[in-house]
């Protein structure tokens, strides 16, 4: 019953304007100005219509007629008598009152009388007053995108077995690292038992608000199966529990002058970047800021600089929690500089560069100093700066210095936690051209490359002979795997790791098919050494995430209807050093987006 009272309230309210704006148009179109008398039949009728139809009272139509005879009587005495005319007329019908002429001024009432009864009746009804919404509202808009995926893993027979999984390790540590203490032993990655048909889904909703020429906000949740900063992919199943949200984005944008903008909070990714250093899910928390050059640059071309601080963690007020001597800040940052540039060639060609420095503030991992767990404390004085989150391939050391239990000396418990052996402070080179074929395929041919230039292999050794790397290395001669000192016999064991990687790639096609028969065809190859990015930040997809990884992707989209797309990808990995471990990803993915 409500929905049938909304539609006749809903059908009354359009009656109604419609009824008034046509008597409007017809007494601004019909009555007689000048000299020249209207029809008094159809003044009268339009009056009594607009007393049948309520827009105005029967008293108050009788008063706006008397008003117009003593106006119209005013009108006869300077012109032409119009009684002859009145003489011709018909006899009235019972009801009907005659007007010969209704003045522009009383034209102008009727006018502004009906505008009075419109606005109060859209008071009443709920209606939306013209310019009533504020501008900001206008300028809010929705968006979001939904991916339905079916993802198999594929590992080779040939992997080797008992490969730590560090990420498992640190975020469940501290693990202790005695086998007489610690008879569970340590988490251990997956490497030869395929995963096939695994339903995720990504689902993402966002809210842009652009409050006003130099001011804009925006916000977006995201789901995903923890708060890591990679991946926002959620795994079905679970006895169809419910799923998680996460806020995502949500940041403010101010642009005080068209060539220069800053925004804060956390926000996408704001420099040219390929998922060879940074996962394409990655935002950025902090404040950033862009400048471009649009004033002294040719037309066809375009200068920007990028620059910005995001916070990686913050120190714990309390740490130690059980000393009143607390340690001082430790806070990790990442500072940011990216210049870029683009120009177009001959009208067609688009080419692009990309040089950017990242440098990680605080990320190396420190030995502890001497930490005695034996008499009930549980933190070193390091603990704070071992790494939020890992995937696989940097290299890393045991970071707690642990002194012996007085009371077992050969025999005690060492809780453990991992730390970053090197300093990450980034060069990244980007390059693109892009040439179209026609109005809907162009080709794209891309570049990318990466070198760690806080990395210093002397560091392996700084705290020799603890803190020493527990992977990355070949054991020398005798079993020895410290690649700083040797006994009599053995030799030093040799690093496997390195500070570069490199990523080509091309794409023909459309570039993100959104309409029925638009389509891409992509493929990519990268070489990515152990610690030339951080392995947490990287693409989470290829090798199953982290770095010590070498290998191709190929993939295809094809649209199917408005904003939705089929597409496949095939990711084939493999351990560029250390021992073999081979991963085979097929994606299968359903997306729309609005």
């Amino acid at each position: 019953m409500t929905t049938v009272m909304n539609r006749q309230k809903g059908g009354t309210m359009a009656m109604n304007l419609g009824a008034k704006a046509a008597l409007i148009a017809a007494l601004l179109a019909g009555t007689a100005t000048g000299a020249q008398a209207a029809s008094t039949n159809a003044t009268a009728n339009l009056i009594r219509l607009l007393i049948e139809q309520k827009v105005i009272t029967a008293r108050a139509g009788q008063a706006l007629l008397a008003q117009a005879e003593a106006e119209a009587a005013e009108a006869r005495a300077v012109q032409a008598p119009v009684a002859t005319a009145d003489a011709s007329l018909p006899p009235a019908a019972e009801g009907t009152i005659r007007v010969p002429y209704i003045p522009e001024s009383m034209r102008a009432k009727i006018k502004e009388d009906i505008k009075q009864e419109v606005l109060a009746q859209a008071d009443f009804e709920g209606w939306a007053r013209p310019n009533q919404i504020p501008d900001w509202v206008k300028g809010i808009k929705l968006s979001g995108d939904i991916r339905f995926r079916s993802q198999s893993d594929f590992y080779d027979g040939n992997n080797s077995l008992g490969l730590i999984d560090f990420q498992a390790f640190n975020d469940s540590s501290p693990i202790d690292i005695n086998g007489n203490t610690n008879p569970t032993g340590f988490p251990i990655l997956n490497a030869r038992t395929d995963r096939t048909n695994r339903f995720r889904v990504r689902a993402r909703l966002g809210l842009d608000a652009n409050i006003s020429p130099q001011v804009f906000a925006s916000f977006r949740l995201a789901s995903g199966d923890d708060n890591s900063p990679i991946s926002t992919n959620q795994t079905l199943g679970g006895g169809l529990a419910k799923k998680d949200i996460w806020l995502d984005r949500a940041y403010l944008r101010l642009t005080p002058v068209p060539y220069a903008s800053a925004s804060f909070g956390r926000f996408p990714n704001p420099f040219v970047s390929t998922p060879l250093l940074f996962d394409d899910d990655l935002n950025f928390d902090g404040i950033v800021g862009t400048a471009d050059a649009r004033n002294y640059v040719p037309a066809n071309t375009m200068l920007a600089v990028t620059g910005g601080a995001f916070p990686l963690g913050f120190t714990n007020a309390n740490f130690p929690n059980n000393a009143d001597n607390k340690r001082g800040d430790t806070n990790r940052w990442l500072f940011s500089g990216q210049l870029k540039g683009s120009i177009r060639i001959a009208d067609t060609v688009d080419i692009s560069a990309a040089a950017a420095y990242h440098s990680f503030d605080k990320v190396q991992g420190r030995l502890s100093e001497p930490c005695a767990l034996f008499n009930g404390n549980r933190q070193c004085s390091t603990d704070q700066l071992r790494p939020t989150f890992l995937r696989k391939g940097n290299t890393l050391f045991l970071s707690r210095n642990i002194l012996p239990d007085p009371a077992n000396p050969l025999n005690f418990a060492q809780p453990q936690l991992l730390g970053l052996s090197f300093d990450y402070d980034i060069l990244d080179l980007n390059l693109l051209a892009r040439v179209p074929v026609t109005e809907q395929i162009a080709v794209e041919l891309g570049g990318n490359y990466v070198r760690n230039l806080g990395f210093n292999r002397n560091d392996l050794c700084r705290n020799n002979p603890r803190g020493l790397p527990v992977n990355n290395l070949t054991p020398g001669n005798g079993g020895n795997t410290n690649p700083c000192s040797a006994a009599a016999g053995q030799t030093v064991a040799n690093f496997d790791g390195g500070n570069e990687g490199y990523m080509v790639y091309g794409l023909v096609g459309t570039k993100k098919p959104s309409k029925f028969g638009e389509w891409n065809i992509e493929l990519s190859y990268r070489y990515l050494e152990s610690d030339a990015v951080l392995d947490s930040l990287a693409d989470s997809d290829f090798h199953l995430g982290g770095t010590n990884t070498k290998g191709y992707t190929i993939g295809a989209t094809l649209g199917l209807f408005k904003n939705v797309s089929v597409s496949g990808r095939w990711l084939s990995a493999n351990a560029i050093s250390g021992p073999p471990l081979a991963i085979d990803v097929l994606q299968i993915d359903l997306q729309a987006a609005f």
